[in-house]
């Protein structure tokens, strides 16, 4: 009977034993999954929002909520401990300052000098009527510095939910308990009261002395804290014998135990001695399942997490995370990095709707996949951006391979998907000649591709002048800023004139005169207006000022003059443009038929019906359209049939070569016969000798523009014209 009776006990803790390593792995799991959730939420949050703006509350919190019963809340605190961003669950009059609170001090000191979750004491939220066991996690920028810390709230009525916990009474229970002061954190006892949480230390409660510890198990606490070994001790609470086993966790400095009674043992005792061998048997087989279940689920979550933690939802490719990784790996090594833009992407989902945007992305993500095999690794970025990390391209000969793959790539998927075309830019960097580390690589990549996009290249290697570009547009924006605040532009027209030189109309260009730059030509500046969003107040600039001198040009005319305006794409696209422009010829008293405005080719490239439809509401007011630089682009004659435009703009560059080039002569005479066939006017601009002029004359053009009759002047020479005229 001593033996069965010995045996009995010793299956009685062991049970316990075992009860406790299930729920530490059930506890592991669960906080190693918050501490993950914490992390991606909020740098999710730092990167779309920012830290100094007011306390406020974020949806998307809300939403993760919804999907994870455990959790009763979240916090973004800054690392001065205040609130900053929260779910709408919370009440912010409510919240403490984490760093000042005494009860949360402690914890939160904890938690900004650690890299792991921190785990707060437990503490009853009177806004929640809950009781919640703080998780905390400190967000760090890349030099290691704290930059704010994400906290959330673990619900204690449902540890059972994250304790796998089937059933708990008074007599057999599971209790957590905080290393650092060894207040209980959790118990799975109902009843359990504030005293519970607030006042008892596990010591307090189970009488588990270090005395006793080394006296029952020959070791001391120390030992089985760096082995996180299970072990039992006999305790006893409120008078009662109970087994106490316990595990400890490094990683979240937590107990976990369970509390079981030994009085239901004897009653366990008697059918034992009949049933022991069926029992133990069950037992065996029971957790050898319900490990090997919980080892499957474990490592599938873990495998699934690790897998959206480093792939792209969307193509399935590998992220910026993976990205930065490989970075790491390959640091020792020379290597190149791609990076591919798409730069159409934001005017096809405009136009056509999301799903279009990302099958075309999906597509082209496959098609890179299966072009770019190893040694390449491809990489998704960002929403329109991919990275490719190739072999060292450092010579030509490796150049010419790689651009020859990629031009391979789009031409591939433009034969399959020619319903979805893309417009792309390419910029590659070398490391670590420009740049040793991840940021700065990247970073001359980007400025790589920029200064492809710039230049009407399709894909540029980095080299010294970019970077110097890149400065000068920087100056240039900031100087811009600086001039539109001072008015300091100006503007200036260029005559134009009809077979017998007599002034018609006018072309208005705008100038800029930088007090630190000097002139700064149009060319470069309004290029980086409408990269910068500055173009639409300098547009508005030029329709007031242009439209104002033209109304006193008109004065000193004797027959009707015309202005011709240049408008950029993302003038005309504005939802303001045709209010401004209207306001400002009404204000002048300027009749609409005299006003052309010059378009180009680029702005009928996406969301053609749209424009279509703001020309014929300006024509219906008699304003007319003039077709830029036509030639120079991919207008076909059925798109042309199509527009409301009355004049064509020969480009000077025909001009400039009418007398030597039969192509250049041939192409104007084209022009010419395009523009009557279908009814239009037409113009040539950049005419700068005697013999252009006659050729033009001979061929039929009747309009005139350049530096053989006008040069651009001020309003007031203009005026001088006219009178001379």
């Amino acid at each position: 009977m001593a033996y069965e009776w010995r045996n009995i006990e010793k299956e009685y803790r062991t049970n316990s034993q075992n009860r406790v390593e299930f729920s530490a792995q059930a506890l592991k799991s669960t906080l190693r999954n918050k501490e993950l959730m914490l992390d991606l939420i909020g740098r999710d949050i730092l990167s779309n929002n920012n830290l100094t703006e007011k306390t406020s509350t974020i949806k998307l919190l809300d939403n993760i909520l919804l999907e994870n019963p455990v959790l009763l809340g979240f916090g973004l605190f800054n690392p001065q401990g205040e609130i900053i961003y929260y779910s709408s669950n919370l009440n912010a009059s409510t919240m403490i300052n984490l760093k000042e609170n005494e009860k949360t001090r402690q914890s939160f000191s904890q938690t900004l000098s650690s890299d792991k979750m921190v785990l707060g004491q437990t503490y009853f939220n009177l806004s929640l009527q809950e009781w919640v066991i703080p998780i905390r996690k400190s967000l760090r920028n890349k030099s290691g510095t704290v930059i704010a810390v994400m906290t959330a709230g673990m619900a204690v009525s449902r540890g059972a939910k994250y304790l796998n916990i089937l059933q708990s009474n008074s007599d057999d229970y599971i209790m957590l308990a905080r290393e650092i002061d060894g207040f209980i954190q959790y118990s799975s006892v109902k009843d359990a009261d504030i005293a519970s949480y607030t006042k008892t230390k596990i010591k307090q409660a189970l009488g588990l002395s270090d005395n006793a510890l080394i006296k029952q198990t020959g070791k001391d606490k120390e030992i089985f804290k760096s082995s996180e070994e299970v072990f039992s001790i006999d305790t006893h609470v409120g008078g009662k014998p109970y087994l106490t086993s316990a595990k400890f966790d490094n990683r979240y400095q937590l107990w976990t135990l369970s509390n079981r009674a030994m009085e239901p043992i004897k009653n366990v005792f008697y059918w034992k001695v009949c049933w022991y061998f069926l029992i133990y048997l069950l037992i065996c087989t029971v957790l050898y399942f319900g490990f090997r279940f919980i080892a499957r689920a474990e490592q599938k979550r873990v495998d699934e997490l690790f897998y959206l933690s480093r792939n792209d939802d969307l193509t399935k490719l590998p992220n910026r995370k993976a990205l930065r990784d490989s970075f790491e790996a390959k640091k020792e090594t020379s290597f190149s990095l791609a990076i591919i833009n798409i730069t159409n992407l934001r005017s096809m989902n405009n136009r056509f709707g999301m799903e279009y945007g990302d099958k075309a992305i999906k597509a082209y993500a496959a098609m890179l996949q299966a072009t770019f095999a190893v040694p390449y690794l491809v990489f998704r970025n960002s929403g329109n951006e991919f990275c490719i990390i190739t072999p060292h391209l450092s010579d030509e000969q490796n150049r010419h391979a790689f651009e020859q793959i990629l031009a391979s790539s789009i031409e591939q998927y433009e034969t399959k998907n020619t319903e979805r075309p893309l417009n792309m830019s390419v910029g590659v960097a070398n490391y670590p000649e420009h740049g040793i580390t991840k940021s700065k690589l990247v970073r001359s990549a980007h400025l790589a591709n920029q200064w492809a996009k710039d230049t009407g290249q399709w894909l540029c290697h980095y080299h010294a002048d970019i970077k110097q570009a890149y400065l000068r547009r920087l100056k240039v924006e900031e100087r811009l800023n600086v001039a539109l605040s001072e008015q300091s532009f100006s503007m200036v027209y260029q005559c134009q004139v009809n077979e017998q030189g007599k002034i018609h109309a006018m072309e208005a260009l705008i100038r800029w005169h930088d007090g630190e730059l000097g002139m700064v030509s149009p060319a470069e500046f309004i290029a980086i207006a409408e990269q910068s969003d500055l173009i639409f107040k300098i547009g508005d600039f030029v329709l007031a000022r242009s439209i104002s001198e033209f109304a006193k040009m008109q004065q000193h005319s004797d027959t009707p003059l015309e202005l011709a305006i240049n408008i950029s794409v993302m003038q005309f696209q504005s939802s303001a443009f045709i209010t401004t422009l209207l306001q400002s010829i009404e204000t002048h008293n300027v009749a609409p038929q005299s006003i052309i405005l010059e378009i180009t080719e680029s702005l009928f490239m996406d969301n053609l019906e749209h424009v279509i439809d703001t020309i014929n509401s300006l024509k219906s007011r008699g304003i007319r359209f003039s077709m830029d630089d036509f030639g120079t682009g991919y207008s076909s004659l059925s798109l042309l049939r199509r527009l409301p435009i009355d004049e064509l703009k020969i480009d000077k560059s025909f001009v400039d070569d009418i007398l030597i080039d039969p192509k250049s002569n041939s192409m104007v005479q084209s022009i010419i016969a395009i523009a009557n066939s279908h009814n239009l006017s037409v113009i040539a601009e950049g005419v700068e000798e005697q013999a252009q002029f006659d050729m033009l004359v001979d061929i039929g053009c009747k309009r005139f523009q350049g530096y053989y009759f006008y040069k651009p002047v001020n309003a007031t020479s203009v005026i001088e014209y006219l009178q001379a005229n």
